[in-house]
């Protein structure tokens, strides 16, 4: 499932390109990793743009660090003056929930 909302046009180039290597990530964990049956893909612009990918696959393992890839979409956030959450809810799954604001874009 796909969900945007906003004007899509607020989005610089820049943030752009970030937000799509975020999602491409994300999408390529789920597929790679999670043996989800759904994924969704949430975007919304306000005064920043928050990006929500969910599935419920298996989720993190509670063992397992982040590496890689789920380090870089952290970083990603944090340069652009933003904030990144990736999580594994107690139903299962993974919800990576990425925000960076407008400003920088």
């Amino acid at each position: 499932m796909l969900r945007m909302a906003g004007t899509m046009t607020a989005v610089g180039d820049e943030l752009a390109e970030h937000a799509e290597a975020v999602v491409n990530e994300a999408l390529s964990n789920a597929v790679r990793h999670s043996r989800a049956a759904t994924i969704a893909v949430e975007v919304t612009v306000t005064d920043e743009l928050l990006l929500e990918i969910t599935d419920d696959g298996c989720g993190i393992p509670a063992d397992r660090q982040r590496a890689g890839g789920l380090d870089d979409i952290v970083r990603r956030a944090k340069d652009l003056g933003g904030d990144c959450a990736i999580t594994s809810p107690l139903g299962g799954g993974t919800r990576v929930r990425w925000s960076a604001p407008l400003q920088n874009s």
